[in-house]
């Protein structure tokens, strides 16, 4: 039943409809469903933050799991609360997994928080790609070019075209030809055309 709810969800967001994403919610409640990740999504996709978080905070504590909470931070970034998202972490930040870590250095990419974009990835003892992608996104968006370089060129994952296609972006913007000549040559060495 769960996943029943949980599909009809998805479909739902993707339309999107906050009339239908209710109707849901309140079938699921009336049938003793617990979908708090799937209604913070759906919430959200259908533009109410404010829903996505009365869902949260209607859980009670043991069921404000770290995947509802990776939900809620989702909706908050994707809403512009960005500063939200970390006090959403905060005390909390030996619980995140990759998925959470992901979505607070997107929040800080997206918000520019470079100093707390770094704090949170200097606490993640092995980066993922993706935690990578963020960082240089949100360094290059902030003119940290070079850094975000020296970041690829050290970075214990294997880079792909993406976080190349991020880095060259930021040269661009920032108009750091040497760098993207530079960026160039690291690509052509890991077989990235």
């Amino acid at each position: 039943m769960r996943r029943h709810y949980a599909a009809l969800l998805r479909r739902a967001a993707s339309l999107p409809s906050l009339p239908l994403v209710a109707s849901l919610h309140a079938a699921a409640l009336r049938r003793g469903a617990v979908l708090a990740p799937s209604l913070i999504q759906s919430y959200s996709a259908c533009g109410d933050p404010i829903s996505a978080r009365s869902v949260f905070d209607g859980l009670p504590a043991q069921e404000q799991t770290l995947s509802a909470r990776t939900a809620l931070a989702s909706a908050m970034s994707a809403h512009g609360r960005c500063q939200d998202v970390l006090v959403l972490f905060q005390g909390r930040e030996g619980e995140m997994d990759d998925k959470a870590v992901t979505v607070v250095l997107a929040a800080c990419a997206r918000a520019g928080m470079v100093s707390e974009g770094r704090e949170v990835f200097a606490r993640v003892r092995r980066p993922a790609l993706q935690h990578y992608t963020c960082m240089v996104e949100m360094l290059g968006r902030a003119g940290e070019v070079e850094e975000a370089e020296g970041l690829v060129a050290r970075m214990e994952a294997r880079p792909d075209r993406v976080i190349f296609a991020v880095l060259l972006a930021a040269c661009r913007v920032h108009g750091r030809v040497g760098i993207a000549e530079r960026v160039a040559r690291l690509m052509h060495g890991h077989g990235i055309a």
